[in-house]
């Protein structure tokens, strides 16, 4: 066993600080983990006393047995330094700290923090916490912990969900939650102030934990992104969902860039995106946490949820109208059953009731014995259709009176795994819920909560369409290889004049219009000519990155004397606001077709990142983009494309007519981005022109916030 695994499930335990003591956090642990029938040796601390909690006690750290796992230090912030340099003398590998007053308490919790942090690394002691409450582990009945909750419950539940939070309060709270539901977790984990051991480190051993089925993380932030995705990637492989209900969101993700990727971006639209690209199920709330959690853990060892095509089925028919409405908001989708499905529902329920979907059965499907023997024939019609990938049940009425026979038929659809169910049952008899319970159906009193966790579960945008298996198909022959390019050289802050970033991205192989800088009024003209009239003129200057919003930027210039007159209004305007003039870059006109906003940028925490969205125009009028980590593959550039509003013939770019073509440039400019050295930057091209024919970069801007070595 690894320390980090003796700490999560030790076979002996010391309790520093422990007492029979009224209120004694070391002495409540003891006397909880004798209570949870804990197996290991639990050896407390204490100077004077005979026993703590009915267990015999040690007088000091250095009479501890040498087999001792992990050490609970129930001791003040000041004492903790200490006591982790005197574990490491007496052999013990791991070491809880429960104590707060470290860096959330000012200067000098700051400087005991940092102590604390050189004697781990020096005596190779490994710490969870300090300032957290501690490890819960119901398998084995350890109690790490002082959760007050714990005291009130004689026997501990225990599942296959485990949690790791940031928050020690919330984890408790949660842990209580789940255990007055009748589930329970396996381990429950706050990992404080992460001195030592992070909340990435702790989630990559529960993910390889056997026990573990599924993982529960609240978080504030991770110190290490990519191994945070790393673990991600590894829980899908494994088939153990991860639920993250990710809070403290802001505007820190590649913030204060002069360009509409800063404003853009945010930290919570690069969590989106890491968490939908590696599988992770994103939740907003401890109860949406839950109650995702209960409904996962009824569903162990059935097969994921994949589609988003939703059958409604009740007793009634206004209940099926609104869930409907949800199912609309949480972007499901409530199909037309076929004439086929139909007809074969139509035997199995009353001549009034509504094959449609919605469902309604009406209520002679329950009063009446001759309909109410029928519902198992009526959930296989919709089982076998091949037209709907969940079931949402609303039979809470009819359960009332007929329990066993409305939930019978529902568990053995539910137990065949053809289709996910999910049961609404607000209202139904204590007898009702405990039917489904015991067959595993987590039971909804909620309907909109039913709705929104089905919303979560149901995967990622679907590519499997025929626009979008004939895109995936061409897009790969499109995609040509980076070739290696002279960077600019820049420092920390600098913008990169926009015919050095056209210079690179032709350098690298990417399709740039053409154009050459102009110096004077005489040289505009000359090079207006050459490239081929119309053409655009546009100023450059280091201190301007939006010039169109400012007046310097000229279309459709359509002769040489007209180019010269444009070149003296962009230098005299760009005089007038104050800017450096380095010249006017005189290009060829756009192309035509969909301008999109394509830019990448390093995250802090996650490497680098991909966005695209409205460009043009567009940009400064809708926010309207999508984020993605790079590099990115053709299915993950189609995803991509897929989240934006503004995809479609009638709103934008037809991934019909110019899906390939869009794929595989992002495809090649994430590669791009991906290996840009710098440390702090932001490449954004806006627009970038697609047709069916090519994908064309018009403009491009190039921050680097810190250029790094």
């Amino acid at each position: 066993m690894t320390p980090l695994q003796r700490i999560l499930a030790p076979r002996s335990v010391a309790v520093i600080g422990a007492s029979d003591r009224q209120g004694n956090r070391g002495g409540t642990a003891a006397a909880l983990m004798r209570k949870f029938g804990f197996a290991g040796g639990v050896y407390p601390v204490h100077p004077t006393a005979e026993t703590v909690a009915g267990y015999p006690a040690v007088r000091s750290i250095a009479e501890l047995p040498s087999e001792v796992d992990v050490a609970i230090i129930g001791l003040g912030a000041a004492n903790v330094s200490g006591v982790v340099r005197e574990l490491h003398e007496a052999g013990i590998p791991g070491a809880i700290a429960w104590a707060g007053g470290f860096s959330e308490n000012g200067p000098e919790g700051e400087r005991l923090q940092a102590e604390l942090a050189e004697v781990v690394r020096s005596t190779g002691v490994r710490l969870i916490g300090p300032n957290c409450l501690g490890v819960v582990n119901t398998a084995i009945g350890f109690t790490g912990t002082f959760a007050t909750w714990l005291r009130g419950t004689d026997e501990l539940l225990t599942s296959g969900i485990a949690m790791v939070s940031q928050s020690g309060g919330l984890a408790a709270n949660a842990h209580a939650w789940s255990q007055e539901s009748g589930i329970g977790f396996r381990y429950m984990i706050s990992t404080g102030n992460e001195v030592d051991l992070g909340v990435v480190d702790l989630l990559e051993t529960v993910v390889e934990d056997p026990g573990t089925e599924i993982v529960l993380a609240y978080l504030e932030g991770v110190r290490d992104g990519a191994r945070f995705a790393k673990m991600l990637r590894r829980a899908r492989e494994l088939g153990k969902p991860v639920l993250v209900l990710k809070v403290g969101h802001s505007a820190a993700s590649a913030a204060a860039i002069a360009a509409h990727t800063g404003a853009l971006a945010g930290e919570t639209r690069v969590w989106d995106a890491l968490l939908e690209a590696e599988g992770a199920v994103q939740v907003h709330s401890v109860e949406q946490l839950l109650e995702t959690a209960g409904y996962l853990h009824g569903r162990a060892g059935l097969p994921p949820l994949r589609g988003r095509r939703v059958v409604i089925m009740g007793h009634g028919g206004g209940a099926g109208v609104l869930a409907s409405d949800q199912c609309a908001l949480a972007g499901l989708e409530v199909p037309a059953l076929s004439p086929e499905t139909r007809a074969a529902l139509a035997p199995t329920m009353p001549e009034i009731a509504s094959t449609k979907n919605p469902v309604d059965l009406t209520p002679e499907a329950y009063v009446q014995e001759k309909w109410r023997s029928q519902l198992s024939s009526t959930l296989d019609a919709v089982a076998t259709s091949g037209e709907a990938d969940v079931l949402l049940t609303q039979f809470s009425v009819g359960e009332i009176v007929y329990p066993e026979d409305i939930a019978g038929p529902v568990i053995d659809l539910h137990r065949k795994g053809e289709l996910a169910v999910a049961v609404y049952s607000r209202g139904a008899t204590a007898e009702a819920v405990k039917l489904y319970t015991d067959a595993g159906l987590h039971v909804f009193d909620d309907q909109r909560v039913a709705v929104e966790t089905l919303g979560l579960l149901t995967g990622p945008i679907r590519t499997d369409d025929e626009v979008s298996r004939a895109i995936l198909a061409a897009a790969p022959g499109l995609v040509t290889p980076v070739v290696e390019a002279t960077l600019p050289a820049a420092s920390s802050g600098d913008v990169v004049a926009e015919h050095e970033v056209h210079r690179l991205l032709a350098e690298a192989g990417f399709d740039v219009l053409r154009g050459e800088t102009a110096h004077s009024a005489e040289e505009a003209g000359a090079l207006a000519e050459k490239l081929g009239f119309p053409v655009v003129l546009k100023a450059l200057s280091p201190q301007i990155t939006h010039r169109a919003a400012v007046g310097l930027v000229r279309l459709s210039v359509g002769d040489r004397a007209t180019a010269e007159q444009t070149y003296r209004e962009l230098a005299a305007r760009t005089e007038a606001l104050g800017a450096d003039l380095l010249g006017v870059l005189v290009q060829q006109s756009a192309v035509g077709g969909t301008e999109l906003l394509v830019s990448g940028f390093r995250d802090p925490v996650f490497g680098p990142v991909v966005s695209c969205g409205a460009g043009g125009v567009a940009t400064e009028l809708i926010d309207d983009v999508s984020f993605a980590l790079a590099p990115l593959d053709e299915a993950a550039a189609l995803a991509l494309l897929r989240r934006l509003r503004t995809t479609g013939k009638s709103k934008g770019l037809s991934l019909e007519e110019a899906g390939a073509q869009a794929v595989a440039f992002l495809v090649r400019f994430s590669r791009f981005v991906e290996n840009l050295p710098w440390p702090g930057f932001v490449l954004e091209l806006n627009p970038v022109s697609v047709t069916a024919g090519r994908a064309v970069a018009l403009d491009g801007l190039l921050v680097v916030s810190e250029a790094g070595q």
